[in-house]
């Protein structure tokens, strides 16, 4: 069983060092950015109440229906099937949510199915001739849907892998695309760590096309000419973009109660959490957060997102044009058993600069 778990985590890196050096081979020195030249970035924004309120964090001990985005190995800890949902009230009107349904197959296998979407509200269509409005009205439309398969291999060693349809809709521009996403999570049995990692979003470039591209062009031929007075078709060309592949890794170590080698504690729970995120359009962000459990029922979280050196230089260099996504969260949550269910309530709050803070609330129900 050891030769199993060293193949599959050696299987892991390999995966995760080709697939991200196609994407970042070509890329010059470091101090340049890619930021904003990959489609789909919906599939980077933060899924998941206690995710948020850790700072971005918690690959390596997502145990929830989250982990369907954020680490497909994760579902492995859910025993009965459980259903959730997750929805978040972005800036300027933006919706954005995640239903999930995770179910186990057998003693060691689960399979989870998940729903991701992000809605613009209604916006007015505007024109040259019109810029006030024509009176029509259009939304932006993106989603993801995905189906993860999740394996216990070891007691200490499970993997996931998630395939998934993805697409992008502004009125009739449609870009639609598929993706791969693999994780695992590794206890390593040494002073309560535990380790995290996944590669999200391999897959073929994506490219906008559909009728609203299509116009009328008018020709300005002198009279007399062939092509006098006709006004044909013409379709705008658009370009292929990259999914945003991203890599993350996570290190988990109990610093009070739970697997803690420090200090027993079966009341109270103390965990120290690190995460590095990185990704093929923008520069790599760190994330340290704090969470306290009581009795595995009454939650308390707090992260904070530390910019690296490159970010910082990054940022002197574009000053009020560059931002990180957020910097601060911080929440609550509780589990709880109601007649044979499992109910966990998670809220999480972040600080998103000039854009405000940002709220994501988490409900899950286990029968």
């Amino acid at each position: 069983m050891r030769k199993v778990t060293t193949l599959a985590v050696a299987l892991l890196l390999v995966t995760a060092t080709v697939a991200y050096g196609q994407q970042e081979g070509d890329i010059p020195p470091t101090d340049l950015s890619k930021v904003g030249t990959s489609a789909a970035n919906f599939l980077k924004l933060p899924i998941g109440a206690r995710a948020l309120a850790l700072g971005g964090g918690g690959v390596a001990t997502v145990k929830d229906a989250t982990a369907l985005y954020w680490n497909p190995a994760g579902i492995a800890a859910i025993d009965r099937m459980t259903l959730a949902y997750n929805k978040a009230d972005l800036y300027a009107g933006i919706t954005h949510s995640m239903t999930a349904l995770v179910m186990p197959l057998g003693l060691n296998s689960r399979i989870g199915v998940s729903y991701i979407g992000l809605n613009s509200g209604e916006m007015e269509v505007t024109t040259v001739e019109e810029p006030g409005g024509t009176g029509e009205y259009f939304e932006v439309t993106n989603t993801c849907i995905g189906l993860t398969f999740s394996q216990i291999l070891t007691d200490r060693f499970s993997l996931g892998i998630t395939a998934k349809w993805v697409q992008e809709k502004i009125q009739r521009a449609v870009a639609n695309g598929v993706a791969l996403d693999v994780g695992s999570t590794f206890n390593t049995g040494l002073l309560g760590t535990r380790l995290g990692m996944a590669i999200l979003n391999m897959g073929p470039k994506m490219r906008l096309d559909g009728p609203d591209l299509v116009f009328d062009r008018q020709l300005d031929d002198e009279p007399g000419e062939i092509t006098a007075g006709l006004n044909p078709q013409s379709k705008l060309s658009t370009l292929d973009y990259d999914l945003p592949l991203m890599f993350r890794m996570g290190v988990a170590i109990d610093l009070l109660g739970g697997i803690s080698t420090f200090m027993a504690n079966d009341m109270n729970r103390l965990t120290a959490l690190v995460d590095i995120e990185d990704a093929n359009d923008q520069v790599a962000r760190m994330g340290v957060s704090m969470e306290y459990a009581w009795n595995e029922m009454v939650y308390a979280r707090f992260g904070y997102r530390v910019r690296s050196k490159v970010s910082e230089q990054l940022g002197e260099r574009l000053r009020d044009r560059y931002r990180e996504l957020f910097t601060m969260g911080y929440g609550l949550g509780l589990n709880t058993t109601v007649s044979g269910y499992a109910i966990q309530l998670d809220y999480g709050v972040a600080d998103y600069g000039d854009l405000g803070t940002v709220s994501q609330f988490f409900l899950s129900l286990g029968f």
